[in-house]
């Protein structure tokens, strides 16, 4: 195998624009833990990195009150300013400009993780392969100088 990494993906809190906290100019972690949250399922990966945000603040993962892995889904169900969750920054890159929500000052601790395309060492890509991880490689530029 051989993996080529195009950026690092961070996580960002997120909720709907009309949420109480959008307003605020600094947020905890901790302080949201009691408020309801949307997270993907228990044992996914990106349950996984969810998880991973909150340990590298030393707090416990909060219940979730919704629990889905489609990102579409989850997206709306944040929009909505009731539930708070996690979102890969790449999500809110390629999206922003229709979705209603709002990225909360709220640092985060977890590593970035990298984001990149495998390939099998020594098959050949079809030219359409080819074409597809160029064209990765272009839209992940911006992504992979922060």
């Amino acid at each position: 195998m051989v993996a080529e990494t195009l950026f690092d993906e961070t996580m960002l809190v997120m909720t709907g624009a009309t949420n109480r906290w959008a307003q605020r100019r600094r947020i905890e972690l901790a302080a949201l833990t009691d408020e309801p949250w949307a997270l993907s399922p228990p044992g996914s990966l990106p349950r996984l990195l969810q998880e991973e945000v909150f340990h590298a603040t030393g707090l416990d993962v909060p219940r979730a009150s919704v629990i889905t892995l489609s990102i579409q889904l989850y997206t709306i169900m944040l929009e909505t300013g009731r539930w708070f969750g996690l979102i890969p920054a790449s999500v809110m890159r390629f999206s922003a400009k229709r979705l209603a929500l709002k990225i909360l000052p709220v640092k985060v601790l977890a590593p970035a993780r990298p984001v990149g395309i495998v390939t099998v060492r020594n098959r050949t890509l079809s030219p359409l392969a080819h074409r597809f991880i160029d064209y990765a490689l272009e839209i992940a530029k911006p992504m992979s100088r922060g």
